[in-house]
């Protein structure tokens, strides 16, 4: 009975030694083969390692690393989250294989966004966040993506996941206030603005951002006094002084400062046709026609293309009691629409 005993025990003993000897046997001609670049069979080794002892976390760790070289990331990730719990001593080489292939996928997509190729680049920023789900710069860059390929909520969801991995990141921030301000998000790009504030405050961006929120739900001082504070720091922002000047004359009914407002986004910006424009409407408005005709004689000759200021040149000598030259301005003003169709 004995005897009989170790026999089975024996038996079960060669068995195992037979099945470890087959996959070793797999797993060494795959390392052979792997040596010699030849991937397809490594691959095809290494797989049949694996029926024989699935758990093997270095066979796992080689077939990661062979789908890196090869460029086929979705076929590596499986392979590096096994190796993650299967092939603890090897923890350091994992990490580096891991970020190594984080950074391939990162500048290819980065590449593809250069060269128009959002859809390819969305698949690589994707597959990086899966590959380090607490980089927040994937996810940054898919949401970058998606808003090219013009898919909101999709956008949404990768600036908010960065946001949520490193929600102390001012860049970060800036991504998410900015887009959610872009799709009607106020209330949610308002708290993020003033958290940047908090953090630094002297933040023109998240100043103008908090004043764009407030002129929007009618805080018309409220947006007054930030603008004013971000152009104590960026006197030469044209943009807004000119976004100033509109809120001046249209929400705060306050020309003489729509004037001045309009006048400084000239003389930092002298080529925006916008500013002028709306300096010589605030003018025409104020009924100082001698000086809306004077500087709209100038814009149409540096501006000929801009229809407006024909019109506007056409009022101002109206006004001024100017009949033949103001039709003549009105015929230029006629014109310059056909020529625009």
């Amino acid at each position: 009975m004995r005897n009989g005993r170790l026999a089975r025990l024996v038996l079960l003993l060669v068995m195992a030694a037979a099945i470890a000897g087959c996959a070793n046997k797999w797993k060494t001609s795959g390392k052979i083969a792997m040596g010699s670049k030849n991937w397809d069979k490594a691959i095809s080794d290494f797989q049949r390692a694996l029926e024989q002892t699935p758990n093997d976390g270095e066979v796992h760790y080689l077939l990661a690393a062979i789908y890196k070289d090869k460029g086929e990331y979705k076929a590596m990730l499986p392979h590096l989250q096994a190796a993650d719990t299967l092939y603890e001593k090897a923890g350091s080489k994992i990490k580096d294989l891991r970020e190594s292939a984080w950074k391939e996928l990162f500048e290819s997509g980065n590449n593809n966004i250069k060269n128009n190729e959002n859809e390819k680049a969305k698949d690589e920023f994707e597959l990086a966040a899966f590959m380090i789900p607490d980089n927040h710069a994937a996810y940054t860059n898919a949401g970058y993506a998606w808003q090219l390929m013009g898919n909101s909520d999709s956008a949404f969801f990768y600036f908010s996941e960065a946001y949520r991995i490193d929600p102390e990141n001012i860049k970060v921030m800036e991504n998410l206030a900015s887009f959610s301000f872009g799709i009607g998000k106020y209330a949610l790009a308002d708290s993020i603005y003033k958290r940047i504030l908090e953090k630094d405050p002297k933040n023109v961006d998240a100043m103008v951002g908090i004043g764009s929120i407030a002129e929007i739900n009618e805080d018309f001082e409220t947006a007054k006094n930030l603008y004013l504070s971000a152009l104590e720091l960026e006197k030469e922002n044209c943009a807004l002084w000119f976004n100033l000047g509109v809120l001046y004359f249209q929400r705060l009914k306050n020309s003489e400062e729509a004037l001045t407002a309009f006048a400084k986004a000239i003389e930092y910006c002298p080529e925006d046709a916008n500013a002028h424009i709306n300096l010589n409407v605030v003018l025409i408005y104020l009924e100082r026609f001698d000086e809306a005709a004077e500087r709209l004689e100038i814009f149409t000759q540096d501006f000929p293309a801009e229809c407006v200021g024909w019109d506007l040149y056409s009022q101002a000598l109206l006004r001024k009691g100017m009949k033949s030259k103001a039709l003549q301005a009105e015929d230029k003003f006629k014109e310059c629409q056909k020529s625009g169709k």
